[in-house]
């Protein structure tokens, strides 16, 4: 990876690129980032205490004090809960969505200067010195800006006045509201589900597939499913990041803010199974560049991580776009005891809604849901001897006995055991590839949109152990337009003679 960084640098600096961005956008990595994404959380409404719950944290990497806003999104995309948390240099916050979720507690931070009894250091405690060349650490300029406190955002930017100011949260979220969170974060697990092979929004085609797949089967006892976003702002604020004007520049008195100060990462865990597993947080840095990198849409922008809500006003969040296809491996495909579940994230990049899930009423609380094929992923398996399945029975069948084949990752977020799927063997990989890395958006002018993606995989011992990892990513048509099949990012020239590899045109 060192050398990928070191070729990228070189190849931008040959494009005469002053701001070099092409070292970690689209590389997809953990650097720091103007924006997280924590793309599978659960919580367990019916185990409570005991139940599966959700530790997510956010570090600030800098020394600048930052406002960082965090939005709870149901598994179908819709924005319910948005708080604002304030930072200090050097910062961390660690929340647990069963503190929001079931007591209504917000994590609280405030405007406020440091003093001696609170112990903080100007710089931390930091290593003894290093004499390498007779620098050390606590020497100028060989060592880290002393840290910003919160009370030198300056009341422009939070204000303890301010109805969004987080030092509000002390009085928690009261029942009612949190009722109205429960019900809307389980509405997938409540309202009717029905599949279609119509491409006809909204509806239309609509059956129920029998035997029922996953869809069918969870009710309010399973684990609630959403994913959080966190955002650095320029002031403390009660905007969902689905509305435009969210993304106003933060220098035209809007709150977007393009500083790569973040970090963070998200445990899993579960009282009731002695289970656990934690990965990074989805790392979106932020570029002004990013147009010379990513591929450029139809409506003139780049393809970005929040162009669906940003560019139908002629804006723009600059956040790199998520890949299209992965890969991991799978263990225990039909064995009792030995699981493998596929944690699945995904997102437009068009429309606010992704194209092959419709669900009715468009509210935050719908009560029947549509599946369909129309704009779905394509999956490959493969067992440890490079054998490929030839399907010859039918695994699900419709009325009237027709074959189809159902999409049984329809949600915007997700997780689902391979048992539910059509493989090979025991153990073996899944190769992953969605749309517009599986269809030929030449051929293809008026596709309904395009998709970004993050998927991993949990295994599981029942009894015995679980492990979280994030899929490989195979490729990327969001910022590299060739990478659709067969032509994945497998054996990728990333960096060429004439510098970093920049995405064509998909319309020359």
């Amino acid at each position: 990876m060192k050398r990928f960084f070191a070729l990228a640098l070189i190849g931008a600096l040959a494009l005469g690129v002053s701001s070099v961005v092409y070292a970690n956008v689209c590389a997809f990595d953990p650097v720091p980032a103007a924006s997280l994404l924590f793309p599978f959380v659960a919580y367990d409404y019916d185990g409570g205490f005991s139940g599966d719950t959700t530790i997510f944290s956010i570090t600030n990497v800098s020394a600048e004090a930052q406002i960082v806003h965090i939005t709870v999104w149901t598994d179908f995309s819709v924005a319910i809960l948005d708080f604002n948390i304030l930072l200090t240099g050097y910062d961390v916050q660690r929340i647990n969505i069963r503190d929001i979720l079931a007591n209504g507690q917000l994590p609280v931070t405030k405007i406020e200067h440091h003093t001696t009894s609170e112990g903080v250091f100007a710089n931390g405690p930091v290593s003894p010195q290093n004499t390498l060349n007779g620098a050390w650490v606590g020497v100028p300029p060989y060592r880290l800006d002393d840290p910003e406190e919160t009370y030198d955002l300056g009341p422009d930017r939070c204000s303890v006045d301010d109805l969004a100011y987080p030092g509000q949260y002390v009085t928690p979220i009261q029942a009612s509201n949190l009722q109205l969170f429960k019900s809307w974060l389980q509405s997938s697990q409540t309202g009717a589900w029905f599949h279609s092979d119509s491409c006809i929004r909204p509806f239309g085609g609509a059956y129920q597939l029998s035997p029922s797949p996953w869809m069918y089967l969870r009710d309010e006892t399973d684990p609630t499913w959403m994913y959080i976003t966190a955002d650095v702002v320029q002031t403390c604020n009660l905007t969902f990041p689905d509305n435009p004007t969210y993304w106003t520049p933060y220098f035209e008195q809007g709150e977007a803010r393009y500083d790569n100060v973040l970090i963070g990462d998200v445990t899993w865990l579960s009282n009731t199974d002695r289970l656990s597993e934690m990965n990074n947080a989805v790392h979106l840095e932020a570029d002004l560049d990013l147009a010379r990198v990513a591929t450029i849409k139809p409506d003139g922008f780049p393809i970005s991580f929040y162009s669906r809500y940003s560019n139908p006003v002629l804006l723009s969040d600059y956040r790199e776009p998520l890949p299209t296809a992965w890969a991991f491996r799978y263990q225990g495909y039909g064995v009792d005891g030995l699981d493998t579940l596929i944690r699945a994230w995904k997102g437009g990049t068009n429309d606010r809604f992704i194209y092959d899930m419709m669900f009715d009423p468009e509210t935050e609380s719908p009560d029947t849901f549509i599946a369909s094929n129309c704009n779905a992923y394509t999956y490959y398996a493969w067992d440890e001897d490079e054998n490929v399945l030839s399907t010859t029975s039918l695994p699900w069948s419709q009325p009237g006995g027709a074959r189809v084949v159902p999409n049984l990752l329809p949600l915007e977020t997700q997780e689902v055991s391979i048992d539910q799927f059509d493989l090979v063997n025991d153990f073996g990989w899944l190769l992953f590839v969605w749309p517009a890395s599986n269809y030929d958006t030449i051929d293809n002018i008026n596709f309904p949109d395009y998709y970004q993606t993050w998927m991993g995989a949990k295994y599981v011992k029942t009894g015995d152990y679980s492990a979280a990892v994030s899929g490989a990513v195979m490729a990327n048509f969001n910022c590299f337009s060739d990478q659709v099949i067969p032509n994945l990012g497998i054996n990728y020239n990333y960096v060429g003679i004439n510098g970093y590899t920049t995405s064509p045109s998909i319309f020359e």
